[in-house]
């Protein structure tokens, strides 16, 4: 049986197949093809582009799917056209969105009990849940009203920031630690957790979140505003400055969202006696809040890393297989390169047809790693893709930490963002307690949820990626790691005396992280890089 997972009709639409009698799962994101970020779903689209890439990594068709589970209860007019699409043969199911959040983390997780936290925008009326997850089954405590979102005044905030709207909410995270919490306590007086768990916002930051919501979602700017903001800072436009003021309201929406989200944390460990946590939903990537929970003593915490609706069709595939036909739990997220990937061949055409000068020596390790040492910049593209927001090192910019003016390099020249965007380093296991200060066993690092403190050895060694707070979102490589960017990075430490690398995703400015090579070649061609390295091919600008 294959049962395939959709979700992302408002945005961020996605698949995943799981196969049962091969106990395999494949995954994919609509943007990678569409190349528009956080894919919306227009009129147009090929729906089933992400399916059909899902099914050629199992072997097999579109008529093979048996089940069909959308990660969503809401009507949306797509679910009927892909029912025309798949066939009206095959079984089809709806799953609550915030079900599908709490199924995709925690049946992903490896746990088999766990408190389960999600917490999100909104999504079928809700804005997340409490759930304590037992073997095939995921019991909801508390759901929260999509009206009384933490989540979506968080977007808010950014949007008030002149940051973008929603995706943009990692701006916020980055603009927060220049700032003084000054309106926390204002914010908190507008919040008040229940002893269940439950929120409740007062009347300046509630909405009619249901209403708007089918009436545009996120673009509806009606949702995006509320008395709140509106009564303690005007409205920032794009390109204003960004003043004292607004630094200050990202630092007072931060605190506040990990205030309440830790508040809500304990809660349900107290109801669950779980000292286990598990994470899903939007706010989750939010880093830095991540960090905060490593801080409250918890056994063990997995945030699932494609937390947003990104995660929605592996958590609604995985809800109807283990939930649904109670089928024994196999699938341990251990790696999100779930995309595609391609030959030698087809990287030196790409770079051939841009006009790029071509380098075959089949070492791509020591080209890139003398490149970085001494101080360039590289495209690193290798085997398949990831899943998800953050690059790990299939699809990476790359850079030397060791020098501070790196991050305003690459922020100006090469992903042209804002000035106050941090960087992330990446380290092997062996050294990353030398340079990181964060609890062992824990969390796995290597999906760079977390942010933690910096040591003085990084502050001092690798200022590019330590961010003005003194944290950092730090990605752990695993000992068993065997990817050349494991490689690269050992090798790297052998030529300068730092084994840690600078990291951001292989993306301009409001597109999705590159998936092919002709699209790595764009952006190389844009961007002010030295050297890019697809396979064993490396390419330099003639």
């Amino acid at each position: 049986m294959f049962v395939l997972g959709i979700g992302g009709f408002m945005h961020d639409y996605n698949c995943a197949i799981v196969d049962l009698k091969g106990r395999r799962v494949a995954m994919f994101e609509a943007e990678r093809l569409s190349r528009r970020k956080h894919h919306l779903i227009q009129k147009d689209d090929d729906l089933l582009a992400p399916i059909r890439i899902c099914c050629d990594a199992l072997g097999i068709a579109p008529r093979h799917i048996d089940v069909v589970v959308f990660g969503h209860a809401d009507p949306f007019p797509c679910k009927a056209w892909l029912k025309e699409q798949l066939g009206h043969r095959k079984s089809y199911h709806e799953v609550d969105h915030h079900l599908c959040h709490a199924a995709g983390a925690f049946f992903s997780s490896g746990l088999e009990s766990a408190s389960i936290v999600t917490l999100d925008g909104f999504g079928d009326g809700a804005s997340g849940v409490l759930a304590h997850g037992r073997g095939n089954a995921i019991d909801v405590l508390e759901r929260l009203s999509d009206q009384d979102s933490i989540g979506l005044e968080y977007t808010r905030a950014t949007y008030h920031l002149g940051l973008g709207g929603y995706g943009s909410e990692g701006k916020t995270q980055g603009l927060a630690p220049y700032g003084q919490p000054t309106l926390y306590e204002r914010y908190m007086e507008q919040i008040e957790i229940l002893p269940g768990g439950n929120l409740r916002l007062g009347a300046q930051l509630r909405t009619q979140v249901s209403r708007l919501a089918v009436e545009g979602g996120y673009l509806n700017s009606l949702l995006m505003n509320n008395d709140f903001l509106d009564e303690h800072l005007s409205r920032r436009i794009d390109p204003e400055p960004l003043t004292r003021e607004h630094m200050n309201l990202a630092a007072s929406i931060q605190k506040t969202l990990e205030s309440v989200a830790v508040r809500l944390c304990a809660i349900a460990r107290e109801r669950t006696g779980e000292a286990d946590l598990v994470l899903g939903g939007g706010v989750v990537m939010n880093s830095s809040l991540n960090g905060r929970l490593l801080a409250e003593n918890y056994r063990r915490i997995y945030p699932l890393p494609m937390a947003s609706d990104r995660g929605i069709g592996l958590g609604a595939a995985l809800y109807h297989v283990h939930q649904v036909l109670k089928e024994p739990r196999f699938f341990q997220l251990d790696s999100v390169f779930h995309g595609q990937s391609f030959t030698d061949r087809q990287a030196e055409a790409a770079m051939r047809r841009a006009g790029l000068r071509v380098v075959r020596d089949g070492d791509a390790v020591e080209t890139g790693a003398k490149t970085l040492a001494a101080g360039g910049i590289i495209g690193w593209f290798q085997g398949r893709s990831e899943m998800g927001a953050r690059a790990l090192g299939n699809r990476s910019i790359l850079g030397d930490p060791r020098k501070a003016e790196m991050k305003d390099i690459i922020n100006a020249r090469v992903k042209h963002r804002e000035w106050f965007r941090p960087f992330a380093p990446v380290a092997l296991a062996e050294h990353a307690a030398d340079y990181f200060d964060f609890p062992a066993g824990v969390a796995d690092l290597d999906f760079m949820t977390f942010t933690t403190p910096a040591r003085e050895k990084a502050k001092e060694l690798c200022p590019a990626v330590v961010h003005v707070d003194g944290t950092a979102r730090l990605q752990v490589l695993r000992s068993s790691d065997s990817r050349p960017y494991a490689a690269l990075i050992r090798r790297f430490g052998e030529l300068t005396g730092v084994p840690v690398l600078l990291n951001t995703s292989f993306n301009d400015q409001g597109e999705p992280i590159v998936e092919s090579p002709d699209e790595a070649v764009r952006t190389f061609l844009k961007a002010d890089m030295d050297l890019l390295c697809i396979g064993n091919v490396a390419g330099y600008k003639s």
